[in-house]
Formats: structure tokens, C-alpha cells, sequence
């Protein structure tokens, strides 16, 4: 209830006397009132810990009065001396109308007025530092990591196949559990001391291992948020070049890239919070199946020996040894979704669902990748290319796909760069409580404009989807995603926390996780290279 309610009724008690007075049905001097629940202080109150707990017990303080009718109180002990307060006949009309506050009551009043402005500076500030409210359903929090999990990544996994064979489809399931087991790792590990909460993978980062975990974690978190930024420039504008050459607009894909990085610069410089994406996030979801289904269905209807039936079939293989840790690491970054995780979770009305939220989530994706990897390969086999859409024929399906992830990737970026932003901007205390409204609007603006155009820089420097997209893979995701969760669960938590078959688990997944690393980022440094020198050369 409202401290301004509580005033309204202690103050609608003289009212109710005095008006009793008039009818002639005064109280008895010598009667007791029943006895109300003690005042408590605005002190009280305010020591609890957190303004949550603070309202609950101003609630339980006004649920010991009733819902209707007077207020009642002790009586003043020197009533004799002093006058009967309890006696209104010696007072005028106007008097006995007024309200009779005492001084106690007063002191409360003011007291829990200040409370009540306490309380909502309180509220204010947490809004302004981007403390989301916990709100969030299943279903909400189920499509917010399906839509930033599911993306762009979709389309390069034929061509994982093609590196690795159809042992590519035991990678895409195991890859999906290992996702649902270190997501459920990195949500544990905010809650590793008992009755507080980090908020970030960085602030894991420093409570395992100080702050050179810390800058390491900002090291490979922010390389994923930017990085991936990057390629969804890159991939834009390769795709908006190719559907507009054919309508004959004469500009290059660099040309189109920057203005790629201008249309995202616009949410950029508008959204303040996450929870403001929520409509967009919910879009690029459908725009990613809608492109899953196109390019499935046009793969099976079009293989590549319908496409060319005077050339041989292309070949496959049940498994590409070399191709493996490649396969996995780009595998991999379409499982990637680790740094989001800590601001969905901090949204669920109900956290202790979270790992059902994960690994749902983790089925679903498989379910998809699945379907596009499988029909990609066994339709184009070693021919296969990334992205997959530059397989399949040239059409309306095609070209829907197209504009469908090309809006996908212009919306999801400034998602991705809102979770790097938000970070930053509460490490550097990039706030209105500090700035002021002005200054704090003005200093964000120019600072993400900044990044964006840094980040557009590196999109012209290095326009190689799959060589750069297997890099980023193998040194950010490949981390975030499989070794950092176990290994600062491991030092927060200590080892005997875990049972031997779950260490056994934990193992593997280290391995794997180190071996595509390594072997991953190799092998795409190698491509770009070759890449690079044979388009200067041409």
C-alpha cells in the first residue's frame, strides 16, 4: 500500500471521531480503543536488505490495519492533566474538524514519506544502470537465446560437412550439449557467493582469477561481440551486392558495406537497454527459420546434379580427419550465445528454469542445423559453399532467403554490440546519475559511433566470410563457449564439488574445446592469408 494512503487514513481518524462526537456517540473517557499495531520507524524499514524487502514491510505494517473505518490508537496517558483528547466537547465546529495529529504520528508520517522518496530513487537508479526486471517466461526467455544463438552461423554448416563428412552431424549433437552444459555452468558461476549475483562474464572472469581474468574474459567477450558485428557486415553487404547488381545499381560491396554499418548504426544510437530489442530479437528469430526452411527445401529440390547434370557427381565422406577441428570450431560459433546468457538469465521471473531454457534451446538449434547441414551436403557435397545461399539456384526462393537474413543481420548486430555496450558503459559509469541526462545521451552517442565505425574499418579490411568467421570461431567462441565456463567453475567452486563422471565429462569437453581452438584458428589464419594475397594479385 502506498505511504500516501497510510497518511490519508491516519489522518481520516480525528474526522471519524469528531463526527461520532456530533451524533452525540462519544467515546467513553475511561475506554480503551483496541490497541494498533506499533508505528515502526522509516529506519526500520530502510535496513532491509535491498528496497524489495524495505516495500514488503511497509506492506505488512499496513496489513495490521483494517481495509475500512477509524484508525485507532492508544490514548494519551496525561489525558487527565493535560486535557481528554478523547472529549471534543470544549472545541468549536471547526475544531473539532481538524484533523489531531500527534506529534508521534507526525514524525512517522515524515518519516515514511522520506521512505517512500527513498524507495523511489531507488527504482530510478537501478533503471538507469540497466537492471532489468525479473519478468520473463519461458517462452520469452527461450526465444531471446534461440535468437542470438541462431543467426548467420546457420549458413556455413554444409560447408562444416563438407570439411568434415557426415561425422559433421555427431559433431552438430554433441556441440549442442556442450552448449547446454557450459550455459548452465556460466548461470552457476553468478551465484558462486551465497546472496549476491554478478552480472557479467567479465565479473566471473575476476572472481576466479582476479583481474587478469578479468581482462582476459573482456579480451575474448568483446573479440565475440565485435567480431561477430563484423561479420554481419561483411555478410550484408556481400548479399545486398548480389541483389542489386542484377538491377543494374553500380556500387561495390565495400560501398554497400558502409552503408550496411550506417543502417546499424541507427538502433545503435537509439536503444539504451536491452529489454528495448525485445521486438527486433523476436523477428530475427523468424527471419533465421524462415531462411533455414528456404535453403533446406531448395537444396533437396535442386541438388547439384540437377544444377549441372553434364559435370560428375560431387563427392562426400563419412570422415575429413583434417577437416575435423575446423568442422568444430565453426560448428561451434553457431552454438555461441555465451555472453548474452548472464542478462537473459537476470530477466526470468523464475531462474531455476534456466537450464531447462538452455537446453531446450540447444535442441531446437541442433534440430535446425541438422536440417540445413544434412540437405546442404547431401545436395552439393565437397562443392558446397559459405554461406550455402550462393549454392543454391538463383530464383525468388533465393532471393527471398537473402533479404530475410540480410535484415536478420542488420538487426541482430546492434543486439550483439547493445551486450558489449552495456558492460562498458556501466564499468565507466556512463550513466544519468552521474552525467545528467544531456551529457550522459551525448557521451554514449559519440562513443558507440565510435565503435561502429571502428568495427566497420575491420569489415573493409578483411571481407572473407568463411576465413574470418572460422578465426573469430576458433579464438573467441571456441573459449567462451568451452573452456571458460568449466575452468572459473572449477576455481569458484573447487573440484570436489564435482562427481568423477562429470570431471570425466569436463575433460572432453577441454579437449575439445582446446584442440579446435588451436588447430581452428591455424587453419583459417592460413586461408585468409592465401585469400588476402590472391586478391591483391588479381
Amino acid at each position: 500500500m502506498p505511504v500516501t494512503t497510510l497518511i490519508r487514513r491516519v489522518l481520516n481518524r480525528s474526522n471519524t471521531l469528531a463526527d461520532s462526537d456530533d451524533a452525540g456517540r462519544a467515546a467513553p473517557p475511561n475506554e480503551r480503543a483496541p490497541p494498533a499495531s506499533p508505528m515502526p520507524t522509516a529506519a526500520t524499514t530502510f535496513n532491509a536488505v535491498d528496497h524489495d524487502a524495505g516495500l514488503a514491510t511497509t506492506t505488512r505494517f499496513v496489513s495490521n490495519f483494517p481495509d475500512n473505518g477509524p484508525i485507532y490508537e492508544e490514548p494519551y496517558i496525561g489525558a487527565a492533566a493535560d486535557g481528554d483528547f478523547t472529549d471534543t466537547s470544549s472545541l468549536s465546529d471547526v475544531d473539532r474538524k481538524m484533523p489531531i495529529v500527534e506529534d508521534g504520528e507526525k514524525d512517522a508520517i515524515e518519516d515514511l514519506a522520506r521512505l517512500e522518496s527513498q524507495v523511489a530513487e531507488q527504482e530510478q537508479a537501478s533503471l538507469q544502470h540497466g537492471q532489468p526486471a525479473r519478468n520473463a517466461g519461458f517462452l520469452r526467455s527461450f526465444s531471446n537465446v534461440v535468437c542470438i544463438i541462431i543467426g548467420t552461423g546457420c549458413l556455413q554448416i554444409p560447408y562444416a560437412f563438407a570439411k568434415a563428412g557426415w561425422i559433421g552431424v555427431i559433431i552438430v549433437v554433441l556441440s549442442a550439449f556442450i552448449g547446454g552444459y557450459t550455459g548452465v555452468l556460466t548461470i552457476k558461476c553468478l551465484y558462486y557467493q551465497e546472496g549476491q549475483r554478478l552480472h557479467s562474464f567479465p565479473q566471473i572472469g575476476r572472481a576466479a582469477f582476479g583481474k587478469y581474468g578479468q581482462y582476459a574474459t573482456q579480451f575474448f567477450n568483446y573479440l565475440y561481440s565485435l567480431g561477430t558485428t563484423c561479420l554481419y557486415i561483411i555478410l550484408a553487404g556481400q548479399f545486398i551486392y548480389q541483389l542489386v547488381s542484377t538491377l543494374g545499381v553500380d556500387l561495390s560491396k565495400k560501398v554497400w558495406m558502409i552503408i550496411v554499418a550506417l543502417i546499424m548504426w541507427i538502433p545503435v544510437a537509439i536503444l539504451k537497454e536491452m529489454s528495448e530489442a525485445a521486438i527486433m530479437a523476436i523477428f530475427g528469430l523468424l527471419a533465421s527459420v524462415v531462411v533455414i526452411a528456404v535453403a533446406t527445401i531448395m537444396s533437396i529440390a535442386n541438388p547439384y546434379t540437377k544444377m549441372y547434370p553434364s559435370e560428375p557427381a560431387p563427392g562426400d565422406d563419412i570422415a575429413i580427419a583434417i577437416g575435423i577441428p575446423v568442422a568444430l570450431s565453426s560448428i561451434v560459433f553457431s552454438y555461441s550465445g555465451s555472453v548474452v546468457y548472464p542478462h537473459v538469465e537476470a530477466s526470468m521471473k523464475k531462474p531455476k528454469q534456466w537450464p531447462n531454457v538452455i537446453y531446450t534451446s540447444m535442441a531446437f538449434c541442433a534440430a535446425a542445423y541438422l536440417m540445413i547441414g544434412v540437405s546442404g551436403y547431401w545436395a552439393y557435397g565437397t562443392q558446397v559453399v559459405s554461406p550455402v545461399l550462393d549454392s543454391i539456384p538463383a530464383g525468388a526462393p533465393a532471393t527471398i532467403a537473402k533479404i530475410m537474413i540480410t535484415l536478420h543481420v542488420i538487426i541482430a548486430a546492434p543486439i550483439m554490440l547493445l551486450t558489449f555496450f552495456l558492460e562498458v558503459e556501466l564499468a565507466w559509469k556512463i550513466n544519468a546519475e552521474r552525467l545528467g541526462k544531456k551529457r550522459e545521451f551525448i557521451v554514449r552517442l559519440v562513443f558507440r559511433s565510435v565503435i561502429v565505425a571502428l568495427v566497420c574499418a575491420v569489415a573493409l579490411a578483411i571481407p572473407y566470410f568463411a576465413d574470418f568467421l572460422a578465426l573469430i570461431s576458433s579464438i573467441a567462441c571456441v573459449t567462451m563457449f568451452a573452456i571458460l565456463p568449466i575452468v572459473c567453475y572449477l576455481k569458484l567452486y573447487g573440484h570436489k564439488i564435482a562427481p568423477w563422471y562429470e570431471k570425466f565429462w569436463m575433460v572432453i569437453v577441454l579437449v575439445i574445446g582446446i584442440v579446435a581452438s588451436v588447430w581452428g584458428s591455424v587453419d583459417a589464419v592460413k586461408s585468409l592469408i592465401r585469400d588476402v594475397q590472391e586478391g591483391a594479385s588479381s
